[in-house]
């Protein structure tokens, strides 16, 4: 979808579930079609496909609150007895209507820098223009890589490099996989969907949680334990 989360089957959804991350709650749930409201006329005669739009609500079944989407169909018909049916239903685009979107961030455990850069890929997803988010995230990973002290002749090599400082192969792969959607945004204009791009935000938030959030939570409970390790041995009055 345009903004974050789902993909739909290519059947009309009312009364069914779909999986996907709420627009409110964040939760990745089920959530279940309220509404489908038809929002231009199906009149054509013609058999060719054609594209309906339909105002779709969507309640989530963690938090109970519904979201509203503008959905874009291909519909293919048939006749029965001079009346024309749906014979098939494919979603082409699903754009957030409300809540409104707000643009992606990383935890405040992040270098402000780092910060900075993805905010700016996420004000760039958040208006659809997906060549220039990939171009922000890859961004984003570069000032990670140098905020790690990775050493390398290029953005490569140094992204590589992050297995000899700890990290993990899922983080040089998530890395790689941003570094090459921007490269190919860059270099090739070759525009990625919604989807890819919302899945390499995703990748730098979850790296982001292993390099800074986690080791802060646990700094944090480190310091806490000693503090209280402390007042445990003082004298008492």
């Amino acid at each position: 979808m345009t903004s974050q989360f789902m993909q739909l089957d290519g059947q009309d959804p009312s009364g069914n579930t779909v999986a996907g991350r709420c627009p409110h709650c964040a939760h990745q749930a089920t959530l279940t079609c309220t509404n489908h409201h038809e929002l231009r006329g199906t009149k054509d005669t013609k058999k060719e496909p054609m594209v309906v739009r339909y105002l779709m609500t969507l309640e989530c079944h963690w938090c109970k609150r519904e979201s509203v989407f503008l959905r874009l169909t291909d519909v293919e018909w048939h006749e029965i007895a001079t009346q024309r049916h749906i014979a098939n239903m494919s979603t082409k685009e699903l754009e957030q209507v409300w809540p409104k979107k707000t643009p992606r961030e990383l935890a405040p455990e992040a270098p402000e820098t780092v910060r900075e850069v993805f905010a700016e890929g996420a004000l760039a997803e958040a208006a659809s223009a997906y060549r220039l988010a990939g171009i922000g995230y890859r961004a984003a990973v570069e000032q990670i890589v140098k905020e790690r002290g990775t050493s390398g002749k290029n953005l490569r090599d140094r992204i590589t490099s992050l297995k000899d400082l700890g990290a993990s192969q899922e983080i040089v792969d998530a890395f790689h996989e941003a570094r090459f959607v921007g490269n190919d945004a860059a270099h090739d204009a070759l525009a990625y969907s919604a989807e890819e791009i919302a899945d390499i935000a995703e990748l730098i938030d979850e790296a982001v949680l292993v390099l800074y959030v986690q080791p802060a939570q646990r700094a944090k409970m480190a310091t806490q334990r000693a503090a209280r390790r402390s007042a445990a041995k003082q004298p008492s009055v």
